[in-house]
């Protein structure tokens, strides 16, 4: 299968090794999954777009996570369920970039909106006076533009490089696209594309890292050394909300590089790291958020008792 091909011919992915047995097991159990993750991000969108006290920065900024992720588990997994019954997974070219841009753009434009909205709750909590005045809609517009305009740079940058190089490979090893599987196709030296991805991987990581610890250790000291109330309160149960989101994006990213960096790990485990990063937190995040923030519960409560009441 490893042919010598051109850069515009098509791929084939490796995908996962299961006996066909369990096929449908495996459709009906990521269609199940995909069904959720569609139903609880567009759950919270509507949520916050139908209710007036729920169109604050935070909450714009959330629905910036929910699209972000919505792009990364839609780029994924209706492949993923058609893959599960060929043999030979057939992708074209252009389809597979795209779902490497959608796949990278999710990862890194999920960074850099929690990296954002930390300062937005730095404000909240730091400065509550003058939150009004800092977090306008034109500071609203400049850090979304931050986040999604970066993680497009990025993209491009590394996609561009990996896509010049010719290829003499054809099976992406994997079950899906995505910029490491892409450059390992090609004839000669791909290691600086290999140090790019990694420092680009690293540099945001460190980026984002860096920053929320900073601010949430200044964070900290505001609420234990000077006088609480009642909108700092509110305040710091979203602050759970976001830092435990960011853990948990963290962590399955972590398991996903690590995995690539094992080769005497399981095929199978590997790719069930890199879907889990992809497919973990879009499910949990809406979640994680609608539980822990008073807001969006009440909001989302309110709404289904009046639908109730109205039938």
């Amino acid at each position: 299968m490893n042919n010598v091909m051109g850069n515009t011919s098509g791929f084939i992915l490796e995908g996962f090794f299961f006996p066909p047995e369990a096929r449908v097991h495996l459709f009906l159990l990521t269609l199940f999954v995909y069904i959720l993750i569609v139903f609880v991000n567009v759950t919270l969108f509507l949520v916050i777009a139908l209710h007036k006290n729920l169109h604050g920065p935070m909450y714009v900024m959330l629905c910036n996570l929910v699209l972000c992720d919505l792009i990364g588990s839609s780029a994924l997994m209706p492949r993923l369920m058609s893959d599960f019954f060929v043999d030979i997974k057939m992708i074209s070219f252009e389809a597979c970039v795209i779902q490497a841009f959608c796949i990278h753009m999710y990862h890194l434009g999920a960074q850099l909106i929690l990296t954002v909205m930390t300062f937005d709750r730095y404000v909240a909590i730091c400065n509550p006076l003058r939150y009004n005045t800092i977090m306008t809609p034109r500071m609203l517009v400049k850090l979304s533009l931050f986040a999604w305009g970066g993680a497009f740079s990025m993209v491009v940058i590394l996609l561009s490089t990996t896509l010049r190089l010719p290829k003499c490979k054809s099976v992406v090893v994997h079950a899906y696209c995505f910029n490491g599987a892409l450059f390992v196709l090609a004839c000669g030296d791909y290691s600086g594309n290999n140090i790019l991805g990694l420092f680009i991987t690293y540099l945001l990581f460190a980026l984002s890292f860096s920053s929320i610890a900073f601010t949430y250790t200044k964070i900290l000291i505001a609420c234990f050394f000077k006088s609480h109330n009642n909108s700092k309160t509110k305040a710091m149960y979203t602050c759970v909300s976001h830092i435990t989101v960011y853990i948990l994006f963290e962590t399955t990213l972590l398991f996903s590089i690590l995995s690539l960096r094992f080769p005497n790990i399981n095929p199978n485990l590997t790719k069930t790291f890199g879907t889990l990063m992809i497919t973990l937190p879009p499910c949990l995040n809406p979640l994680i958020y609608g539980i822990n923030t008073k807001e969006i519960r009440n909001s989302a409560l309110k709404s289904l008792k009046n639908k109730i009441a109205s039938n």
